[in-house]
């Protein structure tokens, strides 16, 4: 017999025991190493993380037709759990969640989340400050851009201030039109666009004009504009 094969046997032994079984024989995921349908383990271990992710997805899509007490309820109960939960997947289900509730409580737990450690829940709690419609989260959108860390979270947060009509709204989105990267600038550009008569183009200069309330002349027509836009000059 090969020497080999009794250390072969262990070593699949240990991987088997290490990873689980389904009841069917299929390996699963050791993360989640019980059975998610089982009584018995949920009983004893609470919902695994897939389960609560579904429950959070879940209670968004019924967000709308729940009653305000109900609304208010969830939010309230959501709002508590987020500073205390480790999983920063679960973290961004629960901004969805809390911007589909869109109660007063909702919309604290959101606000502060734009200072989470991680770049993935803070740029979902920038679009869901967007979403709110909350003129109070011009501010916080304002603050994003100029201080946050991560380059995908400033966009988002230049893009979320596109969602608000006011002088205030567009004079915060100055700073991005001001960056050195065109992308940013794009972004802002984007944003004011919404709220504009007059289409400037890639002129960031009259956009900038536009967005501390001037009245930019409208551009004369150019094909050169129009394929070569200033912010890629």
């Amino acid at each position: 017999m090969d020497q080999q094969s009794p250390l072969c046997g262990i070593l699949i032994a240990l991987v088997l025991g290490l990873t689980g079984c389904a009841s069917n024989g299929a390996i699963v995921d050791p993360i989640i190493w019980w059975d998610k349908d089982d009584p018995a383990d949920y009983a004893k271990y609470g919902p695994t993380p897939i389960q609560r992710i579904e429950a959070l997805d879940e209670l968004a899509s019924s967000a709308r037709g729940m009653s305000p007490e109900r609304r208010t309820e969830e939010a309230t109960r959501i709002a508590k759990a987020l500073p205390e939960e480790q999983n920063e997947v679960i973290r961004v289900h629960m901004l969805r969640s809390l911007a589909k509730l869109n109660t007063p409580e909702a919309f604290t737990a959101i606000k502060s989340s734009i200072y989470d450690n991680d770049p993935y829940v803070r740029r979902e709690a920038v679009v869901a400050l967007g979403t709110s419609k909350n003129p109070e989260a011009i501010d916080a959108l304002g603050d994003v851009l100029i201080r946050d860390r991560d380059y995908d979270v400033r966009v988002a947060a230049a893009t979320a201030l596109g969602e608000f009509k006011s002088p205030k709204a567009k004079e915060a989105l100055v700073p991005a039109l001001d960056a050195r990267d065109p992308a940013m600038r794009f972004a802002a550009i984007e944003s004011l666009r919404k709220t504009s008569n007059v289409d400037f183009q890639g002129d960031t200069a009259k956009w900038r004009e536009f967005a501390m309330g001037g009245n930019p002349e409208p551009p004369p027509f150019s094909i050169a504009d129009q394929l070569v836009p200033s912010f890629f000059r």
